[in-house]
């Protein structure tokens, strides 16, 4: 994939942050969080420090690799623009939160059970402003056997799927804020919106294309 250069830089900054907290940072170091915030999962500093580089280069790297291995990989010439900018949201997101774990282990007071959901929605956001410019294919968006089946009912189903994202990722960042419960609850209820919707409206259209 071409334009992968902020993936590589993003990812050398994430190795030279992680190399340069080392010395400072304590043996163990949170590496995961509860829906409250509160740790409630631990590592080695090695661990802490390199495995979000890692994954910036493993799903980094997937992403470069799908338009190439894709079947249907001629389309993505037609929305390759919105293809970068929801890859880059991506990495973005691992980056940042890299960055935030680091800093928990150097003892600043990170609100992980906040910054982690306003991520989320913030990517859930520019996703959902791009859906509906993802041409066919099988490496990405909304693949149920009648979106794959015909392009029309694809087409229609990315515009009420990235509606349904640019809404969940707003209920997701302004519940953030909330207490614990209707965090939780809000964050099921938009994952449910976002995926059943579209997959029972594929299904319709799909129905209504055969019999007209």
């Amino acid at each position: 994939m071409k334009n992968s250069r902020y993936l590589w830089l993003i990812t050398l900054i994430a190795f030279l942050a992680g190399f340069i907290a080392i010395p400072y940072l304590p043996d163990q170091i949170a590496t995961h969080w509860g829906p409250s915030g509160e740790a409630d999962g631990y590592s080695s500093k090695w661990f802490g420090a390199f495995f979000g580089p890692l994954m910036l280069l493993f799903v980094g790297g997937l992403l470069i690799v799908s338009p190439k291995i894709d079947p249907r990989r001629q389309n993505y010439q037609k929305f390759i623009g919105s293809y970068h900018i929801i890859v880059n949201a991506a990495v973005t997101l691992l980056f940042i939160v890299h960055l935030l774990t680091l800093a928990n282990g150097l003892g600043y007071p990170v609100k992980m059970g906040t910054a982690i959901p306003v991520l989320i929605g913030l990517l859930f956001i520019v996703i959902g402003n791009y859906l509906p410019r993802i041409r066919p294919s099988y490496m990405i968006g909304f693949r149920t056997p009648w979106t794959l089946a015909d392009d029309h009912v694809w087409t229609r189903t990315h515009r009420l799927g990235g509606f349904l994202f640019v809404i969940g990722g707003l209920v997701i960042v302004i519940t953030a804020f909330l207490p614990v419960s209707l965090r939780i609850m809000a964050f099921i209820a938009v994952v449910l919106m976002i995926t059943v919707i579209p997959f029972f409206q594929s299904y319709l259209l799909y129905q209504k294309q055969a019999r007209s």
